[in-house]
């Protein structure tokens, strides 16, 4: 192409008043592509936020699951607590004289001792 023909095309493609260059034809959309780098960072953040998530899921899971041993181990302390106390008051009884007494006189045949029976020492 010779100088006066580019010089007619580039007048053609221009506004003939302005002098500013027209695209009539539509812009094209860019594709936006991820570089590998960016790709590893996307995965690694994934990674990051699904740990986090499941550290959180599982210590209410942890918290949950100790709520539940709490309150089994003081239902467990309070039986053990009222066997504790119907033992002390057997206990008490059983080594009571009036019981021992009637214990001895019944079970074991035993009376109380004659006057003649007691020896004193000196």
């Amino acid at each position: 192409m010779t100088r006066p023909e580019k010089l007619s095309k580039m007048v053609i493609s221009r506004n003939a008043g302005t002098g500013v260059r027209l695209r009539n034809s539509r812009l094209r959309k860019r594709r936006q592509t991820l570089t590998p780098k960016q790709v590893f960072l996307i995965i690694l953040m994934l990674f990051f936020f699904m740990s986090i998530g499941i550290g959180y899921v599982w210590s209410n899971f942890e918290r949950t699951q100790i709520g539940y041993d709490l309150s089994q181990l003081k239902k467990e302390e309070m039986r053990l607590e009222e066997i504790n106390r119907k033992l002390s008051l057997e206990l008490a009884l059983l080594r009571s004289p009036q019981h021992l007494q009637s214990r001895a006189v019944n079970d074991l045949g035993l009376r109380q001792p004659a006057p003649e029976q007691i020896v004193m020492l000196p």
